[in-house]
């Protein structure tokens, strides 16, 4: 009770707490001496520290773990924030891109942190269909759409002079053949056809696996929205101009992100990165606080808040799982 206690003051004031003010936030149920004493166990077993020689005690990365393992009754967003969600049911998008930044944006606004929508590793994603445009005699466009809308595009270098009626011939065999095919299974798709030698088919598709390859391999490549980065400055111990400066080179580390944000899609739902646990120096003293959303049935993007380590828990968490459910009801109905 003393730890939530302390836990809850620190993340409302920034202030190290001291054992008068939770005696008297308890209406002195117990002794000041007594809390000090639980406090000063507490401080043994590591969940506190104390910064100076007089002063209150602090929550360690521990005790912030220990909280928010524990927390029981989270906040629901209030009215305020469920319309602000709710406005992006309304529009119709034109592209899925639009959609990730919406929701980064009010995420941004809401929870008055930054916000991070990562989107779907394509891998995972279903392919709808893809169109073939020649731009030249040796050169083709190649636009590979998945079942959720989003679009990819590369560009294909040929040996040889593929015609109009050749291309148009390939578009329609890949998209009867392989729609509704997760991209892993494409790619493997055509590899087994290559094999099979499909008459003129072979070179062509030989050079549109090599394509699908690039995208499927090159993940730092996956659009990131950041949004609300400056929301940071004049948060209570980020006032140093050295820390915020390299607090903003680790979120232009797109790779360092992406590779801590894909932890979070071993599971669904909610997952919370506290301090050290991140492994980004820079950021030892933020949290993030992600969940998932879902496109289609295996394949799932990330969404949302970096904070800092004090930020509150009870009412960020359910904000950012509502906003994940909002994006995945979106998706489904694009």
């Amino acid at each position: 009770m003393v730890l939530e206690l302390i836990m809850e003051r620190y993340i409302n004031s920034a202030e190290p707490i001291s054992s008068g003010t939770i005696a008297k936030t308890i209406k002195d149920r117990l002794s000041a001496a007594t809390i000090r004493n639980v406090m000063a166990d507490l401080e043994e077993q590591g969940f506190l520290y104390k910064p100076h020689v007089v002063a209150g005690r602090i929550p360690t990365y521990k005790a912030y773990r220990y909280y928010v393992n524990s927390l029981s009754l989270l906040k629901l967003p209030g009215k305020k924030e469920l319309i602000a969600l709710e406005t992006m049911i309304k529009p119709h998008y034109s592209y899925i891109e639009e959609i990730m930044e919406d929701a980064s944006k009010i995420l941004a606004s809401l929870s008055k942190y930054t916000s991070i929508v990562v989107e779907p590793k394509v891998d995972t994603m279903l392919f709808k269909e893809v169109e073939f445009v020649k731009l030249s005699s040796r050169t083709v466009l190649a636009v590979f759409v998945t079942s959720s809308g989003m679009v990819h595009t590369r560009l294909v270098n040929t040996d040889e002079e593929f015609d109009v009626a050749m291309l148009h011939s390939m578009k329609a065999y890949m998209n009867e053949k392989f729609g509704g095919m997760p991209f892993y299974a494409l790619k493997q798709g055509i590899l087994e056809d290559i094999k099979k030698d499909r008459e003129n088919y072979s070179r062509l598709l030989a050079k549109i696996k090599q394509t699908l390859e690039t995208i499927i391999d090159e993940e730092d490549v996956r659009e990131i929205y950041l949004e609300g980065a400056s929301k940071i400055i004049g948060v209570p111990g980020f006032a140093d101009v050295e820390r915020l400066k390299g607090l903003f080179q680790a979120f232009e580390k797109k790779e360092k992100l992406l590779e801590l944000i894909d932890s979070c899609l071993k599971e669904e739902g909610i997952h919370v990165i506290i301090g050290g646990e991140s492994d980004i120096k820079e950021m030892s003293d933020m949290s993030i606080i992600t969940s998932t959303y879902r496109v289609g049935e295996q394949s799932f993007g990330v969404l949302g808040v970096i904070g800092p380590i004090r930020m509150n828990y009870s009412k960020i968490i359910p904000l950012v799982t509502y906003a994940a459910n909002t994006v995945t009801n979106i998706l489904t109905t694009v």
